[in-house]
């Protein structure tokens, strides 16, 4: 049995996920759990080369070819950053994972979810997150913090929508571990994943 705990932060853009992960990472490493931080796609070598690609703002990326660069990107956090720390007792934060697959390329661009989760089962090698915390609000109110020059994912407002509803879709079938945090003042939000946390640490206390 896997002894790290892995953690993913999710939501739609500008949701303010990346600001709620790395105060969760700040938060556990002041309260001495040994935490390791993962940005996706980036972190390995190689995912850092098709972040720049995935996000740039003037290549034409066919749809089916930006999901598999996300897979790729993936199975190299996987192999080269996740797999060796598995079997420790750390804590593992993701800003972004698995869901951001299924939510943006496969609810949001509709392509074939099945394709996605067949090509999970291969690059996760068994790993799962054990919780995960998906920021929630509607895409309308968050037009400002998209900003006027937004990349290739971030241009449509019924987009975000469609991934949004992606999100609550896979909290739907997977409550225990998918917990949709709404969006709120940026201490509000954190006081939310802070209770869903401690109520995971007391429920698996005997698991970790």
């Amino acid at each position: 049995m896997k002894k790290a705990i892995i953690v993913s932060f999710e939501g739609i853009d500008g949701c303010g996920k990346s600001t709620q992960a790395k105060k969760f990472v700040n938060y556990l490493r002041k309260n001495n759990f040994d935490t390791l931080f993962f940005r996706e796609p980036g972190t390995t070598k190689i995912g850092k080369k098709l972040r720049k690609i995935l996000l740039s703002k003037n290549d034409d990326i066919s749809f089916f070819t930006e999901l598999l660069l996300y897979l790729a990107a993936r199975n190299e956090l996987v192999e080269k950053k996740i797999l060796p720390e598995i079997f420790k007792k750390k804590i593992i934060v993701l800003d972004r994972f698995i869901d951001s697959t299924l939510a943006y390329q496969g609810y949001g661009r509709k392509l074939p979810l099945e394709f996605i989760e067949k090509a999970h089962q291969i690059i996760l090698r068994g790993i799962k997150p054990d919780l995960t915390f998906v920021i929630d609000s509607p895409a309308h109110e968050l037009k400002t913090a998209i900003g006027k020059n937004p990349d290739r994912l971030e241009k449509s407002l019924k987009f975000q929508e469609r991934v949004r509803k992606g999100y609550k879709t896979i909290a739907t079938e997977e409550p225990e571990r998918v917990k949709i945090v709404k969006r709120k003042s940026i201490e509000q939000t954190f006081k939310q994943i802070l209770d869903i946390w401690n109520e995971f640490l007391d429920e698996h206390q005997g698991n970790y």
